[in-house]
């Protein structure tokens, strides 16, 4: 398992990276995002050249906020510019994998052409990446009514896509977290992990074990994960004092190898 953390785009990348490498964490998973990262406005070769200085692996992930699901087809036109210069961004620093939010389709959209706009619209980014050697992932939300039923639909019409879980988000609103079913339907998909706290009602990226009461069971949460044959990278994504998110990392690291 290597271990990392979302970035906080409030914060330069600059900053991100020293504060990664000097906590002995391997992986940033790079928030691509307004006002410190968004891809327009950053010089990637000297982001890449500080990544790979500090011996650190990276993955790219677009703005969560690009509006996808837009009714308008030119707003939809201009999210999928964003997710693709947000792509080029994750090649720019020499990452082989850049991650989009699930947000559903327009509402005027029944379920089937719900189904057809992602075939279109990822088989679009995922051309656009494999031109650049990245492959493309997409993260399950917060928003959990069907998601599960919608992401077997999707991802059964594009065999190249491929999986982030939100172990956080698969714990928001559901009779218990989702994280085993997930897995037992989208196993081989899966290319990386996210993973915060909340309290099983709201998204709050709490830090591992802060929930009074419905908050996840880490150790299990990990043993589902092994139980897979996950090894693969793990990133923290918790907001707040940076040393809530340090004792995370240290209580997840000395979990997995409990989950051993």
């Amino acid at each position: 398992m290597q271990l990392g953390i979302v970035t906080n785009p409030q914060q330069s990348l600059a900053t991100e990276i020293a504060w990664a490498a000097d906590h002995g964490l391997a992986l940033l998973d790079l928030a691509l995002e307004a006002p410190a990262a968004a891809p327009e406005s950053v010089k990637w070769p000297e982001v890449k050249a500080a990544i790979a200085e500090r011996g650190l692996q990276v993955i790219g992930r677009a703005a969560t906020y690009l509006p996808l699901d837009n009714p308008a087809p030119l707003v939809r036109q201009a999210a999928l510019d964003e997710v693709r210069r947000a792509i080029d961004a994750t090649a720019a620093v020499g990452a082989t994998l850049c991650t989009v939010r699930f947000c559903g389709w327009p509402a005027h959209l029944d379920e089937r052409t719900g189904y057809d706009y992602y075939r279109q619209l990822f088989s679009v980014l995922l051309n656009h990446a494999q031109a650049q050697g990245v492959a493309v992932a997409l993260e399950n939300s917060p928003q959990n009514r069907h998601q599960l039923k919608y992401f077997r639909e999707i991802f059964q019409r594009l065999p190249d896509l491929k999986l982030v879980y939100h172990i956080g988000h698969g714990n928001v609103q559901t009779m218990q977290s989702m994280t085993r079913e997930y897995l037992f339907a989208l196993a081989d998909r899966v290319a990386h992990i996210r993973i915060s706290d909340n309290d099983g009602v709201h998204n709050l990226h709490l830090p591992l074990g802060a929930a009074a009461t419905g908050g996840l069971d880490l150790a299990r949460e990990l043993q589902i994960l092994r139980s897979f044959r996950y090894e693969g990278t793990i990133a923290l994504e918790i907001t707040g004092d940076r040393r809530w998110l340090l004792g995370s990392a240290h209580l997840l690291q000395e979990s997995w190898a409990g989950a051993g």
